[in-house]
């Protein structure tokens, strides 16, 4: 399992539910985006909480391994949602599939379109 570190707080998680938090946030950051997640966590006496986090580009996150005897939460459900979340949040961010960035005819191009000497 891992310690998740954020906001002057931690939680414990499955290593799949931090691996898939710091996939989303990492979309996040490079995409400018922030959203509310939610991912299970377990407290110190076993009991399996939600933990529900604002991740956006300045999110700072720090996963490190823990030992422990608790139970692993079952994130299976929230790390998928993070995933297709993330690759969501990747896709709307870049340009269209197909979409082409055209320089119109180069050979043809007046080299100096604004009037300008050029050096």
């Amino acid at each position: 399992m891992k310690r998740v570190a954020y906001g002057g707080e931690s939680f414990i998680t499955s290593d799949e539910g931090a691996a898939a938090l710091l996939d989303f946030a990492a979309s996040a950051a490079m995409s400018g985006v922030a959203e509310v997640v939610a991912l299970p966590a377990v407290l110190p006496d076993g009991q399996v909480i939600t933990v529900n986090l604002v991740i956006g580009p300045s999110s700072e996150l720090i996963t490190s391994p823990v030992e422990t005897s608790l139970a692993e939460p079952d994130t299976r459900e929230a790390a998928a949602s993070l995933r297709a979340r993330a690759l969501q949040i990747g896709e709307s961010s870049s340009p269209a599939h197909g979409a082409a960035i055209s320089g119109g005819d180069l050979d043809s191009a007046d080299p100096d379109p604004g009037g300008l000497e050029l050096y």
